[in-house]
């Protein structure tokens, strides 16, 4: 077989899996290690760990070494029950979560599996069909399972901190579900709740809200302020905007058609709320608190957002 036979034979297989190509697809190909060899030698392909070779058309980011590992457990992009899920902190690598480097390549699989090669890992579990999302052809563990995981595993308070905020702000990830990820891991920390831990590494890692965008005309504050932020932001913002508006209220005379405007500029959820409150203020009475700050406090609060720009690897 001609060596342009068989770098096209290896194309077909690496074309829907970032051009790589395990020794055992190969051979499925009709390409045997011999070829596989005479390619690596005259730098046509590139190994890239055992058994697992880039071809010239491979994507060389950040993540190949990951790609590789997770072939050489036998999955394929194709597969709709994937042997290993990638999970932990590659996890958080693939979503671009804080500042993590993995210093082994983690995999969740079904049955139990052993190695000898020594940065690769495999953790015994089942997974939900809502704890796994596919990321560029990779099964990798939902952003709130990974939270967990991270959580739950010995990640320390800064590190988590910075994914739990690089996951409000880059992913589509909502609140209740990262409280009910951080919720184990709660005693660890020395809080009493989930919501408390979310509010916490929010504001350990200095993520606000631009609450500059309240300085708008109250009709189009809901408005602008959600368009700056994510979509994800909505049930987390909605309460602070609330306050924010009540807040305006109490210290400004408004007319009755400007209130009018600014509990138009409401959420829609908190409108009635909102009047209920009012009406207790009003009769000089006070909102009851109780239980952990709630997280719409802490991102209502002053502003000063620290810069972090969206980022995603893949």
């Amino acid at each position: 077989m001609r060596a342009v036979d068989v770098l096209e034979s290896l194309e077909l297989v690496g074309s829907s899996q970032w051009g790589l190509v395990t020794t055992a697809q190969a051979h499925e190909a009709g390409v045997s290690k011999m070829h596989l060899s005479r390619l690596a030698e005259r730098g046509t392909v590139q190994r890239v760990r055992h058994g697992v070779y880039a071809l010239p058309s491979a994507d060389t980011g950040p993540l190949q070494g990951l790609r590789a590992a997770w072939l050489a457990t036998g999955s394929q992009p194709a597969g709709n029950q994937p042997l290993a899920v990638v999970s932990g902190e590659s996890a958080a690598v693939v979503y671009g979560l804080g500042d993590v480097l993995a210093s082994r390549y983690e995999f969740s699989t079904a049955v139990r599996r052993q190695t000898t090669q020594p940065d690769i890992r495999y953790l015994k579990r089942d997974l939900l069909d809502g704890d796994v999302a596919w990321v560029d052809g990779l099964p990798v563990t939902s952003v709130a399972r990974t939270v967990n995981d991270l959580a739950t595993g010995g990640t320390d308070f800064d590190h988590l901190a910075a994914v739990v905020r690089d996951a409000v702000a880059t992913t589509d990830v909502t609140s209740g579900s990262l409280v009910q990820a951080l919720e184990p891991a709660a005693e660890r920390f020395g809080s009493p709740d989930g919501n408390a831990m979310l509010a916490a590494f929010l504001k350990a890692a200095g993520f606000r809200p631009d609450t500059g965008l309240l300085e708008l005309a109250a009709p189009e504050l809901r408005e602008k302020l959600l368009r700056a932020l994510a979509p994800q932001f909505e049930d987390i913002v909605s309460r602070a905007v609330d306050e924010q508006l009540r807040q305006l209220g109490q210290r400004i005379d408004y007319t009755s058609a400007t209130q009018h405007l600014v509990n138009a500029a409401r959420p829609d959820g908190t409108r009635d709320a909102a009047r209920r409150q009012d009406r207790k203020i009003d009769d000089g009475g006070a909102a009851d608190s109780a239980g952990s700050e709630p997280v719409a406090t802490v991102l209502g609060g002053q502003a000063g957002q620290r810069g972090h720009e969206p980022r995603r690897r893949g």
